[in-house]
Order: structure tokens, then sequence, then C-alpha cells
């Protein structure tokens, strides 16, 4: 960040801390600046009075609640997404899935995970998606590949990642591989697609295809490492 952008920053932030008070939208702005400036840890005091102030906690609490995910701070997002959750919608129950995920409370993961599917509407963070390969780490294969036939459908790249990982564990080869190449093709930088498609490929007995996604999986790998 520029100095003329950190000063700007710092004038939204004072502006706002001199009117907040007790108005919840201004500490959630102000909260929000941080996240925005990467500063999360200077995030949690403002959307921690927001998430206090506001009736009933929608917004801000689920902010904070993101914000101390982000932050590996599991079990006290927990609490923050239990306040959240007073007002449940599909998006809070998809984050405090993954969150209970992140504490390896997989009974309460997939509880919020389905409630989330079930309320929709289905958004492009598609809960089927988080749910199907959860499924999957489980090992319940049957169950994931139905639910992940129907997310692929809406074109999601990482719902064809995660069918055409189940279906490579399945042995469906062929179906696998395609399901991988739409992976693939809308998002060429993600190095877990080109990787699985090589796999797939390989065990087709494809090993040009193989040694070309492997390639790439591995240049796109590298591209990401800090």
């Amino acid at each position: 960040m520029g100095p003329m952008a950190r000063h700007l920053l710092f004038l939204l932030l004072f502006a706002g801390q001199a009117t907040a008070q007790d108005d919840p939208s201004e500490w959630r702005r102000i909260g929000l600046a941080h996240i925005s400036a990467n500063r999360l840890a200077e995030a949690e005091p403002a959307l921690l009075r927001a998430c206090q102030l506001e009736q009933p906690p929608v917004d801000s609490c689920y902010f904070l609640a993101r914000n101390r995910h982000a932050l590996g701070q599991f079990e006290r997002a927990r609490e923050a997404f239990d306040l959240a959750l007073a007002a449940p919608s599909a998006r809070v129950h998809r984050a405090a899935g993954l969150n209970y995920l992140a504490l390896g409370r997989d009974a309460d993961a997939e509880l919020h995970l389905r409630r989330a599917v079930a309320i929709g509407p289905l958004t492009p963070d598609d809960p089927r998606v988080d749910l199907g390969a959860f499924l999957f780490r489980q090992g319940r294969l049957p169950e994931a590949a139905t639910l992940l036939k129907q997310a692929a459908k809406a074109d999601s790249p990482r719902a064809h990642l995660e069918l055409g990982r189940v279906l490579l564990q399945q042995g469906n080869l062929e179906l696998a591989a395609y399901h991988l190449e739409q992976a693939a093709r809308r998002n060429p930088a993600d190095p877990n697609a080109h990787l699985l498609l090589a796999r797939a490929y390989q065990r087709l007995g494809r090993d040009a295809d193989a040694a070309r996604e492997l390639a790439l999986g591995e240049q796109q790998r590298r591209r990401k490492r800090p």
C-alpha cells in the first residue's frame, strides 16, 4: 500500500471512529476497511463492537467470525458464528460448516453444510461442492458423486474438479477425465486440476497427455508458492 492509500485509509478510519458511537454499520465499515488493507488483527475490535450492537446479529457477527477463521482462531470463530446463526442463511451455515471442519468436528460440519444446501440459493461458493468434498474424504463416494453431479450442472470449476476426483477414485476414468478437463479449462491456474487430470490420462494410457498436464500442474504449483 502506497503512502497516499495509507493516508486515505487513516482518514477513513478516523472519520469512522469519530462518528461510529453506537452505530453498528459504522463499526462494521471500520472493520471491513481494516480487512481490505489486510489488517486482520486490527479489524477484530471494530467488528466485535458492531456484532455486539447489531440487532439482530447478522452481517457484523458473520464478518467477525470469518475474520477470526482467517486468523486461525477457530474456536473463537465458532462463538461468533453461533451469534451470526441467529439470522441463518446459506452463507452463514456454509462458513460455520467449514469452521467446524477446521475444528475437526465432522458431525457439526456436515450438519451445517447440509443446512446451507437446503436453504440456498446456490451461489458461486456452492455448498454442495464443500459437502461433496467432505463426503469424499469420508469415503462416502456414491453420496459425494450424486451431490457433485448436481453441482457440476452449474459449470463451476470447483464442482468439476471435485466430481473428477470422486470419479477417478471410483475408477470411472473416461468421465473423470472429462470433468477434470472442464475444471482445467475453466480454471487453468489451479494446479490440482492439471495434476489430477494427468493421473486420469496416465491410467487411461494417454502418456503424452499425462506428461503435458503434469508439467502444467507443476508450473502452476510453483507460481503459487510464496
